[in-house]
């Protein structure tokens, strides 16, 4: 062998062995890949889902506070009611919008929301409602309501102080603000002296509607009782 083609075998195996080299460092390279997208996959597929926020589909300046709708409307109903309460989660989830389709859209209607926590809902109860007064210090109440009822999944793990700020989060609002104020317990005399308003009115349980002053027997009968109600107030309003 001359000593042209032992250099050039000696090159060709230097050559086999570095595109050994370069193969391993590829398949290494899939192989780690592959393990990233599915340590990915699985993460995703853990997280929990990301509970949908929307306010009430109202001009903004018609959700001033705790209150919706026209602030020139002619009739008002109040909504006394507990975050915690699951009857007041069904009230809110069936029969709130069609008064929204039906009257608070139209401009005919306004509806004030009342804090009214019951003790067997306790501590959350209590919990929710100063959470969503400091929710609503900064503009956020209506989308932090919606994001409160849901929270009943989650029993009374769902209204701990570190849950109502992640709620806080999901609203886009300022979380740590939130957790001050609900520290410093700014609002606990708000909510107490509502549910003495609400007992001195004579209610006595959640959800309690009053439609223009008159107290509906059963809420959930909105064709039977709400409505006609409602009807009857904007006619003697003038209003219809």
């Amino acid at each position: 062998m001359t000593k042209s083609s032992a250099a050039n075998l000696r090159a060709t195996k230097i050559r086999r062995k570095s595109d050994s080299n370069n193969i391993g460092i590829w398949i290494v390279g899939i192989s780690a890949a592959v393990v990233l997208v599915v340590v990915l996959a699985i993460a995703l597929s853990s997280r929990q889902p990301t509970i949908a926020v929307a306010a009430p589909d109202l001009p903004k300046e018609w959700l001033v506070g705790t209150t919706m709708g026209n602030p020139e409307a002619p009739v008002t109903i109040q909504a006394w009611e507990d975050f915690v309460c699951p009857a007041c989660r069904s009230w809110t989830s069936t029969i709130e919008p069609q008064l929204i389709n039906d009257y608070i859209k139209t401009g005919k209607v306004k509806m004030e929301f009342h804090q009214f926590p019951l003790s067997i809902h306790a501590p959350g109860s209590y919990m929710a409602a100063q959470a969503s007064l400091c929710a609503n210090e900064q503009g956020g109440f209506w989308p932090y309501h919606n994001l409160l009822f849901p929270a009943q999944d989650q029993g009374q793990a769902g209204f701990t102080i570190d849950k109502l700020a992640s709620y806080a989060d999901q609203a886009g609002l300022d979380s740590k603000a939130l957790l001050d104020c609900m520290s410093s317990q700014k609002y606990k005399q708000e909510v107490d002296e509502s549910g003495n308003q609400a007992i001195g009115l004579g209610l006595n349980a959640t959800p309690s509607i009053i439609v223009d002053g008159q107290h509906m027997t059963d809420p959930y009968k909105y064709e039977e009782e709400v409505k006609p109600a409602i009807e009857a107030a904007l006619a003697k309003a003038g209003a219809q």
